[in-house]
């Protein structure tokens, strides 16, 4: 495949192109469905598990993606595609939500490296009513890669959107982009691709004017936030595939900036009052006091007391824990219905999944 076109109805949101790769557990979970089947889900990761990979996504009507030569993506015949779309009818009539997919082929022998993209998320946001905020978040490549592009996305409440290289020598304190429209001006093409060494990566803000009378969080419905940075890129050695790049930020540094949850030593570690605030709180709640939750509040105890303390956080986490689901899929799909209605909890939600995988191996 050389280039991939996108098409969306008016009113559109975004659109979302993935696919399943064959023999993995999303595979296997999208056959039990009919090609054609509607799912509700807050996106195909989280509704069909490991194996996704992304194919391309815009927030206008029309985008088209074409790659360099040498450069492209390969897709099999019956491989399962999933379309993630969102609209929301600001208007007074019924419209027709349509979103159309077209794939440019080329001769399989002409690609010699296939390009993945890769996203990197922001779940650290929160902007009280009426007010305005500024968030920065970094994540770093884990090998050599040569980037194409990058694409913001946030919501109508996003203003600037800033872009600059975090380490290495290009590292200058100057972004590289600055976008002003957060609907009409959201990609940037590099003239030509730019290497990117592992351990260096890209740092974004998203700022944002909060007009409205609840707090804007990152969530997945209209009511919500996001702070997302996507982009394209292939290994730099030429080896034919990439390995995953994305990353997610879940906790702020001492110089404001977002990081991931291993990155610089990962979460802080919480005072002994605030661990032992959380245990004493699980146990007031008839929770048993095992290995695992003093693990958990020994490390993470300032963001599950934030959750427990948020009706929404904990409306989720309670959904979860209820659930005795195992993983991500599996929660969303059960807890489907708690999630679109406490949507505004899932960022908080993330950083504290991410605090306790990186923390405490085996307690979910």
């Amino acid at each position: 495949m050389k280039s991939i076109e996108l098409g969306n109805a008016p009113f559109s949101h975004h659109l979302i192109m993935t696919a399943a790769l064959p023999g993995t557990p999303a595979d296997a979970n999208l056959r039990q469905h009919a090609v054609g089947d509607r799912i509700e889900c807050v996106s195909a990761d989280g509704a069909y598990g490991q194996g996704m990979i992304g194919i391309h996504g815009i927030q206008q009507q029309y985008g088209r993606l074409d790659f360099p030569d040498g450069i492209g993506r390969v897709f099999t015949g019956g491989q399962r595609i999933v379309f993630d779309y969102h609209y929301l009818n600001t208007g007074s009539q019924d419209v027709e939500a349509k979103s159309a997919l077209n794939l440019h082929l080329t001769d399989e022998g002409s690609i010699e490296q296939i390009a993945e993209t890769f996203a990197f998320y922001n779940f650290t946001i929160d902007i009280a009513p009426g007010a305005r905020g500024s968030f920065t978040g970094e994540c770093q490549f884990k090998q050599d890669v040569m980037l194409a592009n990058v694409t913001r996305h946030t919501h109508r409440w996003g203003t600037d959107y800033k872009v600059w290289y975090s380490g290495g020598t290009r590292d200058n304190g100057e972004p590289f982009w600055t976008s002003r429209d957060w609907e009409h001006e959201v990609d940037y093409a590099f003239a030509e691709p730019q290497l990117m060494k592992a351990g260096e990566g890209l740092r974004f803000q998203c700022d944002y004017n909060n007009t409205e009378t609840h707090r804007l969080r990152y969530g997945t419905q209209a009511r919500d936030e996001m702070c997302n940075l996507f982009g394209l890129a292939w290994d730099a050695a030429g080896a034919r595939t990439l390995p995953y790049q994305s990353c997610s930020i879940t906790w702020v540094d001492e110089q404001g900036v977002g990081q991931s949850a291993n990155a610089k030593g990962g979460f802080p570690k919480p005072t002994p009052e605030r661990a032992n605030l959380c245990i004493q709180g699980a146990a007031a709640q008839g929770m048993e006091v095992t290995e695992c939750l003093e693990c958990q509040c020994n490390s993470c105890a300032d963001v599950l007391i934030q959750c427990t303390a948020d009706p929404d956080c904990k409306a989720i986490l309670d959904c979860a824990t209820g659930a005795g689901c195992g993983n991500q899929s599996e929660c969303s799909n059960v807890c489907q219905s708690v999630l679109d209605q406490h949507s505004s909890g899932i960022g908080l939600v993330q950083q504290v999944n991410a605090c306790v995988s990186s923390r405490c191996k085996g307690c979910q």
